[in-house]
């Protein structure tokens, strides 16, 4: 039996966070250390050091969103 594909977080993607409450954007990934810094959305809260396996991926951002990450 194959394993399910893991995806890799790119800057940008709405996630949420293991043992974390709210919405997330991903603002920076380190493919060293397999982590990531977040960002919460509609807060100024930031997350260092978070690994991949604790991801979960969300829906696609709607545009307001996506113009606030770049």
């Amino acid at each position: 039996m194959t394993k399910p594909k893991k995806r890799i977080p790119k800057k940008g993607d709405r996630v949420a966070a293991r043992r974390e409450h709210g919405t997330f954007i991903v603002s920076s990934v380190d493919s060293g250390l397999l982590t990531v810094e977040l960002r919460m959305i509609g807060d100024d809260l930031r997350l260092i050091a978070i690994p991949w396996g604790a991801l979960t991926f969300l829906d696609e951002l709607d545009a307001s969103q996506a113009a606030a990450v770049s």
